[in-house]
């Protein structure tokens, strides 16, 4: 799902050296090697769609992002992704929109190079190639100056960008070392930057050299050794020291993210309330998961709901002394069967329910709705219905009638009166179609009756203007989903 997010501009860029890993950068460059693959990754909903194997700007800037906000075993717990794009936009000058950053952060899910665990109440992101498996320690570090957030640096084409960090790891602590590479036609770095000529790569040495950060170019000289014998054409590479950084022991490099909490509260509640009603053993049931998932359902929620759940465990326990193995989806399904009536009168009294399903009455779709919203607690549901009321009724609404016509009820009574005037008149005067319907009926009945239809037709229009004016109908699109588009009003607020 796209969302439009703004966050305010902090000044001045990050001004702290970043600490990367080289197993992650050589991991997501290596992608490259398939780059002439043509699978598809994901198709936007424009249309398009991303190669897998293709390194993209974005990659680069979540790559960096994720070495700053996740801790030192290249973990994060209880963060959502946009609490990292939260954090990606803060650090760069020119970040990327949230649409490229979810289809970046989701192709490193999957290609391996990001893990998510769900445990119980907890969650967690992992970066893999980030601890050496030999060693079990932290790959070695590969220190970068914070020019990189720069709009200056991401305006540079993606092949230099890369070109740079790869430069970058292969100093390691040495500033002012000579970088060189071999240059293989179709191999090693005319591969990884897609280059298939000496010349292409000559073209990105002279842009970094002319490349200016804090009065100095980013690459201070390079030069290329003709092929002799059979030794291949060298590149030598020497970035300027004044933007290169060393790695300093007992330098804190990175700013992870906190996580939410893991609910402790509720953990108490509910021991509690298993205790009381002689199912303790519930706890530990499935090793603990079954606990663990019921209390990641109950967060946000009333101890009067949660009383409701665990009594119905224990009614559950009683029949047969033993537990269900479905009994996590029986809870499910209670909670659904509650939260569908406490929701939805919490959306029909802030006026949002109408856009459930405007088409028609549709059960399963009250359920689905009711279940989403289950996940805030009503305080919190209400106020997103409130603030999205006005937002709904702008974009998805239109008036409920588009001429005269939908006004027209009763064929007996153009018989009788000049009813193509006064559809007309309260069309002009945007009344209630449905009300006015009713008038229809009995002016009819009052003709029948002996009236005058002079009089049938004064009184008419006085009805009329009495009647209240209309009020906009739901015109939503296809598949639209309600829930969905309180969430996208939540995330941006």
């Amino acid at each position: 799902m796209v969302t439009d997010v703004v966050f305010e501009f902090k000044q001045p860029i990050g001004d702290k050296d970043i600490a990367l890993t080289d197993g992650f950068i050589d991991a997501l460059f290596s992608i490259s090697e398939k780059i002439h693959s043509s699978e598809k990754f994901r198709v936007r909903s424009n249309g398009s769609s991303r190669l897998v194997w293709h390194v993209t700007e974005a990659d680069l800037m979540l790559m960096v992002t994720l070495h700053v906000c996740f801790n030192s075993e290249g973990k994060i717990q209880n963060v959502s992704r946009h609490q990292i794009y939260q954090k990606l936009h803060e650090l760069y000058e020119d970040p990327c929109c949230d649409d490229q950053f979810y289809i970046a952060f989701e192709k490193f899910v999957k290609l391996g190079l990001i893990e998510e665990k769900v445990s119980g109440v907890i969650s967690e992101f992992s970066m893999n190639h980030f601890i050496n498996p030999d060693t079990n320690k932290i790959s070695r570090l590969v220190v970068v100056n914070p020019f990189v957030f720069s709009k200056q640096f991401t305006d540079l084409p993606i092949s230099a960008q890369k070109f740079v960090f790869d430069l970058l790891r292969k100093q390691g602590n040495e500033k002012g070392k000579e970088v060189f590479y071999w240059l293989d036609k179709g191999k090693g770095i005319l591969q990884q930057l897609h280059k298939k000529h000496v010349y292409e790569l000559k073209n990105i040495l002279t842009l970094l050299s002319e490349t200016i950060f804090k009065n100095v170019p980013l690459i201070k000289s390079w030069k290329i050794e003709a092929k002799t014998g059979t030794s291949l054409p060298k590149l030598t590479v020497i970035i300027n020291e004044s933007l290169t950084s060393s790695y300093v022991p007992g330098t804190h490099y990175r700013e992870v993210i906190p996580g939410k909490g893991t609910y402790r509260r509720v953990i108490k509640r509910l021991q509690k309330l298993l205790s009381d009603n002689m199912i303790g053993e519930f706890e530990f049931l499935n090793n603990g998961s079954d606990f663990y998932q019921l209390v990641h359902l109950l967060r946000g929620k009333s101890h009067k709901y949660m009383a409701y759940v665990v009594d119905k465990i224990r009614e559950l326990y009683e029949k047969n002394r033993v537990f269900p193995s479905d009994i996590i989806d029986f809870i499910k399904d209670e909670l659904r069967h509650k939260a569908m009536v406490t929701y939805l009168e919490i959306a029909k009294q802030t006026g949002v329910y109408k856009f459930i399903s405007p088409k028609k009455l549709d059960e399963s779709r009250l359920f689905e709705f009711a279940s989403a919203a289950s996940f805030y607690n009503q305080r919190q549901f209400a106020a997103i219905c409130l603030k999205s009321l006005s937002r709904l009724e702008r974009n998805y609404t239109r008036p409920p009638a588009y001429d005269h016509r939908d006004y027209a009820k009763s064929v007996e009574l153009g018989h009788y009166l000049d009813t193509l005037t006064i559809r007309k008149y309260a069309f002009s005067l945007e009344k209630c179609p449905e009300r006015y319907h009713e008038l229809e009926i009995q002016a009819l009945v009052r003709i029948e009756q002996g009236n005058n239809r002079e009089e049938v037709r004064e009184w008419l229009f006085k009805k009329i203007d009495l009647l209240p004016k209309w009020t906009l109908v739901p015109d939503v699109p296809l598949n639209f989903k309600l829930e969905e588009y309180l969430l996208t009003v939540h995330s941006i607020a």
